[in-house]
């Protein structure tokens, strides 16, 4: 799988000891999560929004591409992944499934919710990483532009009278920060 690459010895891989590595791997789980939403909103806007398809597969392949910017980083630095690496993924799945299924509002909403919180996350991180470590700071600076046209893509697909997107959202940016923090402790 692509994005998934290991290093051949983990006896190696040491646990975060600084800020900046603890960042890396929050984020390298967190796009493992985003890729595996829009797998399942894939799957299911097979059903629900084919029209979403193209769309859909683009943004993947953008979160395959920024896990695998960090992934080479850890491995670069010689640190382990967090250890919600899969519980991001299995998480990222559900809600895309979920979501998928509920339509191409939902997947709007969802897609929304998230990159807002990562948005907010990446600006304090890129603030951060420019004064503590420039390495860290470039891997996170290559993500933003993707990131934010995500977010003003799906925002602009998201209804504008909806309770229960609303309702969603709320709940997507919750759950996202709350991931976002238990990784970082």
């Amino acid at each position: 799988m692509s994005g998934l690459t290991h290093d051949k010895n983990p006896r190696r891989l040491r646990r975060a000891n600084t800020a900046a590595e603890k960042m890396i791997k929050v984020d390298h789980a967190g796009e493992n999560g985003a890729v595996n939403i829009y797998r399942a909103q894939r799957f299911a806007a097979s059903i629900r929004a084919p029209r979403l398809l193209p769309q859909l597969l683009e943004f993947q392949r953008h979160e395959e591409e920024h896990r695998q910017i960090f992934q080479t980083h850890l491995s670069e630095v010689g640190v382990r992944r967090c250890v919600s690496f899969h519980a991001c993924g299995l998480g990222g799945f559900t809600l895309g499934f979920i979501t998928g299924m509920i339509g191409p509002s939902a997947i709007a909403a969802t897609t929304y919710a998230v990159e807002h919180v990562v948005l907010t996350h990446l600006q304090e991180q890129l603030d951060f990483l420019k004064l503590n470590d420039q390495r860290a700071h470039d891997c996170v600076q290559r993500i933003f532009a993707d990131e934010k046209s995500h977010h003003d893509t799906a925002e602009a697909q998201i209804p504008s009278d909806g309770l229960l997107t609303k309702a969603l959202i709320t709940i997507v940016k919750t759950s996202t920060e709350l991931v976002i923090r238990f990784g970082m402790r």
